[in-house]
């Protein structure tokens, strides 16, 4: 991005606020003035609070690289919507401004006709880049990288490495790090800049580079390249072939863009809905997305009432155990929330990889059993205050009790099946799973109610 001007940093509602006055004023001067002085950022934000026609008329008047900044920044169907609107030939010089990843994202998000034509316009060479890495998945590490990375031979000293960089306009974010090949471009080792400038300039990188170097293959998932990113601080991550051949690196830039959209997907499928949820625009668009999820829910509370039904003589001749369904549902299902939420979290942060999976569980059985007697005993001591009877008391502790132990463990189990099988593992402390553990906890205790007062004859 360019720094060659000051640029005001504007809350998004003021920009559109501002802009929508210049619109009004319909003096082209007055608009295209106070489009300059906003950074192309804050311009993308206030892009959501304008329409079509506004967001249009804003777009026209940025030049390529400032376009290309607001296209990555806006909703994809924003993006979409202003590639459509722009010449093909204005769309091909904006693609060719903006890093080879973020040209590819934009590909990817139009129709093959459209590709075709912004393609053709492009030099061969850049356009077979841009095909080439709008093959990989945008989930994967593929689908992050950019190919602009420093490179060089193994026999070439620092000085070298140091006069070329300065030939060359390379953006910053690819600058962090420079990766040593060898003649067949496979990875043999890393240095950052620091380490390249300070080191004497007669020096060959092979002397002093870092030969233990953490990279991914294209194919590898995003979580995993953001977990490794994590794990050992880089800045950024070198992508390799299956032959270890360099083909580019993940930025910094792009793991903060992936960081945010993983927990953005996680904290979505807790909940049950999904990451598109945050930026629809219509109400209509919203229900759609959360209505299946709350359609299964439903369905599973069905079931529950169906169970509490088939219960029906017990209750009536023991009305009381119906006040304690909820206290039961509740208590079990936090429970249960609370070790998948844990799960859900050691998976994503990549805790468990090393771990034993039983001892993992072991020791989740052991914390579900130790909460299933503490609220157990508190369980029963209420429930023979309330009812006035040892029984129903020991009846409503064995039930808390065993409804705990098994929404607990299943909380710590679910996820890491869900993992093993290739599922995301949030998906299993959001309200499906929740619903699930509420229909054992009503079998558990109004079974063992069932069973037990009949076996004392109560």
């Amino acid at each position: 991005m360019r720094q060659d001007r000051a640029r005001r940093v504007q809350e998004p509602k003021a920009a559109a606020e501002a802009i929508r006055a210049a619109l009004a004023s319909e003096v082209p001067a007055v608009l295209e003035g106070l489009i300059s002085s906003y950074h192309p950022i804050d311009i993308a934000m206030a892009m959501r609070e304008l329409n079509r026609e506004q967001r249009e008329a804003v777009f026209a008047l940025l030049d390529p690289e400032d376009s290309g900044i607001v296209l990555e920044e806006v909703d994809d169907e924003v993006t979409v919507e202003l590639a459509e609107a722009t010449d093909d030939q204005e769309m091909a010089e904006i693609i060719d401004a903006v890093p080879p990843d973020v040209g590819a994202d934009l590909v990817n998000l139009l129709d093959d006709e459209h590709v075709h034509r912004i393609l053709e316009r492009i030099p061969d060479e850049e356009s077979d880049e841009l095909e080439e890495l709008s093959r990989h998945k945008p989930d994967s590490a593929g689908g992050m990288m950019t190919s602009e990375v420093i490179h060089a031979p193994l026999d070439v000293t620092a000085q070298d490495v140091i006069s070329h960089i300065k030939t060359k306009q390379i953006p910053s974010e690819s600058l962090l790090y420079i990766y040593v090949v060898d003649e067949s471009r496979v990875l043999c080792g890393v240095m950052d800049m620091v380490e390249l400038v300070t080191a004497p300039p007669d020096r060959q990188l092979r002397e002093f580079m870092v030969t233990d170097v953490v990279s991914v293959t294209p194919n590898t998932e995003r979580a995993e390249a953001v977990r490794l990113v994590d794990q050992y601080d880089l800045s950024a991550l070198p992508v390799v072939s299956e032959a270890g051949q360099l083909l580019g690196q993940v930025t910094v830039d792009d793991i903060i863009d992936a960081i945010q959209e993983e927990h953005t997907e996680d904290i979505a499928r807790l909940a049950a809905t999904s990451p598109k949820d945050l930026l629809a625009e219509s109400s209509v668009q919203v229900v759609w997305l959360r209505l299946p999820w709350l359609a299964i829910c439903f369905a599973g509370t069905l079931v529950s009432a169906s169970i509490i039904t088939s219960f029906n003589d017990l209750l009536k001749a023991y009305i009381q155990l119906a006040a304690f369904i909820p206290v039961i549902n509740a208590t079990s299902g936090n429970a249960g929330l609370q070790s998948a939420t844990i799960m859900v979290r050691a998976l994503a942060l990549g805790y468990l990889q090393h771990k034993s999976l039983q001892r993992t569980m072991l020791r989740q059985f052991a914390t579900a059993l130790m909460l299933a007697v503490a609220t157990g005993l508190a369980a029963g001591i209420a429930g023979h205050l309330i009812m006035g009877k040892w029984e129903m008391g020991v009846v409503v502790a064995i039930g808390m009790l065993c409804a705990v132990t098994w929404a607990s463990t299943m909380g710590a189990a679910v996820p890491l099946v869900f993992n093993r099988v290739g599922i995301d593992p949030a998906l299993a402390s959001g309200p499906l799973v929740s619903t699930g553990n509420d229909v054992v906890a009503i079998l558990i205790y109004l079974g063992l109610a069932a069973t037990l007062l009949k076996m004392w004859g109560v």
